[in-house]
C-alpha cells in the first residue's frame, strides 16, 4: 500500500524531473503532482536539468538515463561537479545494467521504468524518508 509519509506536513518538497520523452515526463508529472504536495519542474535534458537545478535548487531530481545528448549517468557527475547534493534517483528503461551498477554512479536509489509508477512513488518516499532523518 502506498502511504506518503508526510502526508501531514506543510513541507512542499521539490522534485526536478528529467526525462527527453515528453509523453513519459508529462505522465510522471501529473502523478507525481497529484499524490503528494509536490513542486514538479520539468527538463527534457541533461544541460536543462544542470541550469535548471542551479538556478532552484530542487530536494530531489528523477532522471532518466537513455536522453540524447547527455545521458543521465554524465549528467549526475556533471550535477556533482556543480555542487548540487541533493538526492538523485535512476528511473530508466535501460535493462543492461544491474541496479548496483547505478548506486556504484552516486544515485540514490534506481527504479526501472516498467509501466508502475507506484514503484517510483515508492523510491522517491523512501529517499525522502532517508533525507528527513539525517
Amino acid at each position: 500500500m502506498l502511504t506518503q509519509p508526510f502526508s501531514g506536513a506543510n513541507i512542499m518538497t521539490r522534485i526536478l524531473l528529467v526525462d527527453d520523452v515528453y509523453t513519459a515526463r508529462s505522465l510522471t508529472e501529473r502523478v507525481l503532482r497529484h499524490v503528494g504536495r509536490y513542486e514538479v519542474q520539468t527538463v527534457g535534458s541533461g544541460p536543462e536539468a544542470i541550469d535548471a537545478a542551479l538556478a532552484n535548487p530542487p530536494n530531489v531530481i528523477v532522471l532518466d538515463i537513455s536522453m540524447a545528448h547527455m545521458d543521465g549517468i554524465t549528467t549526475l557527475h556533471e550535477l556533482r561537479a556543480n555542487a548540487i547534493k541533493c538526492p538523485v534517483i535512476a528511473y530508466t528503461a535501460r535493462a543492461e545494467q544491474k541496479p548496483g551498477e547505478f548506486v556504484a554512479h552516486g544515485f540514490s536509489a534506481y527504479v526501472p521504468k516498467t509501466g508502475n509508477l507506484g514503484d517510483l512513488l515508492d523510491a522517491l518516499w523512501n529517499v525522502l524518508a532517508k533525507e528527513r532523518s539525517v
